[in-house]
């Protein structure tokens, strides 16, 4: 019993670890300042149907649930890097209690106690729960779907069937058809690997699950592109089918492709799934007489197409995040679980992974890293927010607009920023060092440095008087 409470203290520590951290840093450029930026236009235009990449630019890029999670928490909490952060964290805390209560009930609770801390120490899983972006989102809706399909069709729950349907229409608010696509390679593959294709279909309650399968998703598409012509053919076809089969994709609307060599998935997936993807390997070739285990039920071949699922989808992509394999984190947890019992090492390897994981939190919080961020820069302005445009020159991050409340203006020409300051009685200007050395001030202006970053450097210029 104490080893039982012990192990769920260590898992509740590292949740608590990431919740109270979470405000400790800034968000970052490009992916946590983007979405953050998006949401906070939300809160500003209270358009709760068209995300906002911009003034006039709407963001096709992604279904808007994980910028309605996001918005939500500013409306909630105002508006900082904690609760741009908070919503994000929720959904791995639920991910969690979903895991915990389908492992409780189809293998007894110290698997399911096991399962949760294995997948709470996971180095990827513990830096996406707190991070702005779809992916923890998409864990969520995908860990519900797998779990109450499995509670259907084996348990003949037809509650549970319902909550499969739904949880893939929530998958298409937010990511899309790729959020199916990942929960029918894991079922389809395990059905037809256990030849049950046939009793699977049947299981299934079609006739309820499928109208509430296009109610959670369909009116907000059909909203969507009716107010903005086009959404569905870039995010459908471009987003779906150009962005993964094309190599450094120029139809990106939205910032440049990622190009990774194919099969760069499964050496993503063993980063992200660390310690345990290293430890599952040394005993999977350290002990061959072990390797039966993991085939010898049907639970136990569901969760290998379960964590294989986003793997096989994303092998032959070249425009992928490590992000991607999360969908499929929390079956390989409680597959380690089941293949690792009995095992006595859960609590020392958490706790060794709670002391790391405070180190690498330390090094965001004291700047020990190369990530970008315009918070320092624009520190002097951004509380109370600016009421004067902030130009910034050939290059605007998302993180400055965000800092600056959106009063962030890109100007792409010297002599365009010259003309702006020159007849403005105070202006803010936010130069590279490298524009700064270059960059030739109006006579009239008296421009003095406030703030800086290793790149950027933010200069107040007020006119003289004669």
């Amino acid at each position: 019993m104490r080893h039982n409470y012990t192990l769920f203290c260590v898992v509740l520590g590292l949740m608590l670890l990431r919740l109270f951290t979470l405000g400790s840093y800034p968000l970052f450029d490009t992916t946590e300042a983007r979405y953050a930026e998006i949401a906070r236009l939300m809160i500003v235009t209270q358009d709760w149907i068209t995300p906002w990449f911009d003034k006039g630019v709407p963001f096709w890029g992604k279904p808007p649930a994980h910028t309605w999670i996001t918005a939500l928490s500013f409306e909630a909490f105002g508006i900082s890097p904690w609760s741009a952060r908070f919503a994000h964290w929720c959904t791995g805390a639920l991910s969690l209690i979903i895991l915990y209560s389908f492992a409780k009930r189809s293998l007894g609770v110290r698997i399911a106690q096991a399962s949760i801390l294995i997948l709470a120490s996971c180095i990827g899983f513990f830096i996406a729960t707190g991070m702005v972006m779809t992916d923890p989102a998409l864990m969520l809706s995908s860990t519900l779907a797998m779990a109450s399909f499995w509670l259907c069709y084996k348990h003949n729950n037809r509650a549970a069937g319902v909550i499969f349907f739904f949880s893939c229409g929530l998958g298409m608010l937010i990511k899309g058809p790729v959020a199916v696509v990942i929960v029918g390679i894991a079922i389809v593959l395990w059905a037809i690997w256990q030849k049950r294709l046939y009793s699977v279909i049947k299981a299934l309650p079609w006739s309820l699950g499928l109208p509430v399968f296009v109610v959670t998703f369909l009116p907000w598409y059909m909203l969507a592109e009716s107010k903005t012509p086009g959404f569905l053919n870039y995010f459908l076809i471009g987003e779906h089918i150009q962005r993964f089969l094309q190599p450094g994709w120029q139809g990106d609307l939205y910032g440049t492709a990622h190009v990774e060599p194919k099969g760069t998935i499964w050496l993503m997936w063993l980063i992200v799934a660390c310690p345990w993807s290293v430890l599952f390997f040394i005993r999977f070739f350290k002990s061959p007489d072990t390797r039966a285990v993991l085939f010898s039920s049907e639970i136990k071949t569901y969760l290998i197409t379960w964590t294989i699922a986003p793997l096989l989808l994303f092998t032959f992509a070249s425009n992928i995040l490590s992000a991607y394999v999360l969908p499929g984190l929390p079956a390989f947890a409680l597959l380690v679980a089941l293949y690792f019992e009995p095992f006595k090492g859960y609590i020392k390897i958490g706790l060794i992974s709670f002391c790391f994981y405070a180190l690498l939190i330390a090094a965001l919080i004291f700047g020990w890293h190369s990530k970008d961020s315009e918070h320092t820069t624009l520190s002097a302005i951004s509380k109370p927010c600016p009421n004067t445009p902030v130009y910034y020159l050939k290059k605007l991050p998302f993180s400055g607009r965000f800092y600056s409340c959106g009063w962030a203006e890109l100007v792409m020409d010297d002599n365009e920023l010259f003309q702006l300051i020159q007849t403005q009685k105070t202006s803010y200007v936010v130069l590279t060092h490298e524009q700064r050395s270059t960059f030739l001030w109006p006579k009239n202006l008296q421009c003095d440095v406030l703030s800086e970053n290793r790149q950027r450097i933010l200069h107040r210029c007020v006119r003289e008087h004669h």
